[in-house]
């Protein structure tokens, strides 16, 4: 008799689940037959996942070379002397993910990032594999036909999924999976750039939004072994070959830095609503969701015809920038070209990154700044090609909300440290200018459009995930409104509460009254036997509702600096459910941070 295909899916699921506990539990069995401590355990996790990490990386960057040598090699010759036709390149590539887009359009489609933070900060570390295999395979079309989308992005969001899926095999503790996927994305990023330490910054100041020892020393670790590994694998290749020696004059240079930060911070704004804007007109145009990605690489490829540099991350297009070889209007007319083609590529549905892209519109402003002040004030100006690097960075710096990896990433690009001070000086007057527009990067946008607020930190993205009912205890206090000092004095002594809840007729909230506001009356027995509950009880309190978030309900807290909130139904009867304290919020805030992921 033939095996149902369900029930052989299960059978295999239960031999892979069954291999999976006989190889942890022998990993464990051979930890504490060798007395590995937990921290020498943590530091090898650390050094595997970074090794792992820089070979997937590596093996994503091979595979991108092969599908760009299938494109413009063997595609684009095959064209003849027709050369405008590649603008059919983006478009094809577009054409080639759209199965995936049509049948996995939530994982496919644009910037991974926003997923790694989002599986971060509310799930524990827990990504979906799956997920991350398709869009790197839709990655790797729309940049290999040469969309204009980074690399840098979808290795880093490889390299956590590594450290996830370690961590979901050794069943560690969500604190533990998120250090592993910090571990996984620094370690692709220093794989990629060369750059163990923007690496390090990277997963801590994007991806975790965590500065703690305990997550520091194990990132650390993964970057440098990624970096080892890829040096090995790959050489020791800087992202920018040929950096001519970077010459500052002094004083007079880091003013034109800062006013060069300034001009990027605003342009960056301007990337981040066109690029969102890009999302809401191919949404709303009406042309089929599965099609769009072939449209917007067509139109890429339109803008190609003329510009081939807005392609991919033209790194030649860079190193002539900073060998002071592009014509300042040539630069500046292609970096706001290479915005809209970026837009275009990743608004339609490609897939991919905005770290190179950004790199790349930062390094065009800031070689038409320096190639303006080369020409009119070239003995206060300094090397034209240093205000390349200082704009990379400026530029990069408020599009993915992280100053620190900016500056560092450019830094050890360079490994001069001459540049440090203009670096500084350029990126904090591009963070104040785009806080000026905005609180968000293209990061955290995107994940606030979706209810996830990771802007005003981590701990407003987890409480935003647990709701008032979750936590709320359906046991209440109350009293009659009529009640003497007499009955509120021994209900205050009977029951251990610090609020007694005055109702209605309808068992809707009427108001409040705290052991403090009978305070005063205790030493006044004359006018103790006169009050009644309605003549100190509070009036309409602040209450919540069960829908509400615990992040709300931490807002409310904070109005009157109370310890409780009367839960109500709706706010409209106001009737009363239970009661909410700010104990058991902290509580549940604490107990989903240590949680094991699921």
């Amino acid at each position: 008799m033939k095996e149902e295909p369900f029930f052989s899916r299960l059978r295999i699921e239960a031999i892979a689940r069954d291999s999976a506990d006989l190889a942890r539990s022998w990993l464990f069995k051979a930890v504490e037959k060798l007395r590995i401590g937990d921290q020498t355990f943590h530091i090898l996790l650390a050094s595997t996942i970074g090794g792992a990490a820089a070979l997937a990386a590596a093996a994503f960057l091979s595979l991108i070379r092969l599908a760009e040598s299938l494109f413009f090699d063997s595609l684009f010759p095959a064209m003849g002397s027709h050369g405008h036709l590649i603008f059919l390149l983006p478009a094809l590539g577009g054409l080639l993910i759209a199965p995936l887009i049509h049948f996995f359009p939530s994982v496919t489609e644009g910037i991974g990032i926003p997923s790694a933070m989002e599986s971060v900060a509310l799930r524990g570390g827990v990504m979906r594999l799956r997920a991350v295999a398709l869009r790197t395979v839709a990655a790797v079309l729309t940049i290999g036909s040469g969309g204009s989308a980074g690399r840098f992005a979808p290795s880093a969001v490889l390299g956590a999924a590594v450290g996830s899926g370690v961590g979901r095999f050794l069943r560690v503790s969500g604190e533990r999976m998120r250090s592993l996927v910090g571990c996984g994305a620094a370690a692709a990023i220093a794989a990629v750039f060369n750059a163990p330490i923007g690496g390090v910054f990277f997963a801590l100041e994007v991806l975790l939004g965590d500065f703690s020892a305990q997550m520091f020393a194990p990132i650390v670790i993964s970057s440098v072994v990624a970096t080892a590994v890829s040096r090995a694998f790959i050489g020791n290749i800087l992202f920018l070959e040929g950096v001519p020696p970077i010459r500052f004059a002094g004083a007079s240079q880091v003013g034109f830095c800062v006013l060069l930060g300034a001009a990027c911070g605003a342009a960056a704004i301007l990337f981040i609503r066109t690029l969102d804007s890009a999302e809401g007109k191919f949404s709303s145009s009406g042309i089929p969701r599965w099609l769009r990605a072939a449209v917007g690489g067509g139109m890429t490829g339109l803008i190609a015809v003329k510009f081939p540099q807005v392609l991919g991350t033209d790194i030649a297009a860079l190193g002539e920038a900073v060998n002071g070889n592009l014509p300042w209007l040539l630069a500046i007319w292609i970096a706001f070209l290479k915005m809209l083609a970026t837009s275009l590529s990743l608004g339609s549905g490609g897939s991919g990154g905005i770290v190179g892209p950004s790199l790349f519109i930062g390094g065009m402003i800031g070689a038409s700044a320096g190639g303006v002040l080369a020409s009119w004030i070239p003995f206060h100006a300094g090397t034209a090609g240093g205000y390349v690097l200082v704009g990379m960075a400026a530029f990069l710096a408020p599009v993915i909300g992280a100053p620190m990896t900016a500056i560092l990433i450019l830094f050890e690009i360079t490994g001069d440290y001459s540049v440090i001070l203009p670096l500084l000086a350029a990126v904090m007057s591009s963070m104040l200018v785009a806080g000026r527009f905005s609180r968000f990067s293209l990061y955290t946008l995107k994940l606030h459009k979706k209810g996830i607020d990771l802007a005003g930190g981590r701990e407003a993205g987890v409480l935003k995930t647990l709701h008032v009912r979750d936590v709320m205890q359906p046991e209440v206090h109350t009293i009659a409104p009529t009640a003497t000092f007499a009955d509120m004095s021994r209900r205050f002594l009977e029951d251990p509460v610090d609020y007694l809840y005055t109702t209605g007729e309808g068992a809707e909230l009427v108001g409040v009254v705290s052991f403090a506001d009978i305070w005063p009356y205790l030493k006044e027995e004359g006018l103790a036997s006169l009050v009644l509950a309605r003549d100190i009880a509070t009036a309409n309190p602040v209450s919540i509702t069960p829908g509400e978030t615990l992040l709300d309900a931490l807002a409310k807290f904070g109005y009157k600096n109370v310890s409780q909130l009367p839960v109500v139904t709706d706010p409209h009867s106001r009737k009363l459910a239970g009661v909410l304290r700010r104990k058991d919020v902290l509580e549940a805030y604490r107990k989903k941070l240590l949680s094991p992921p699921t």
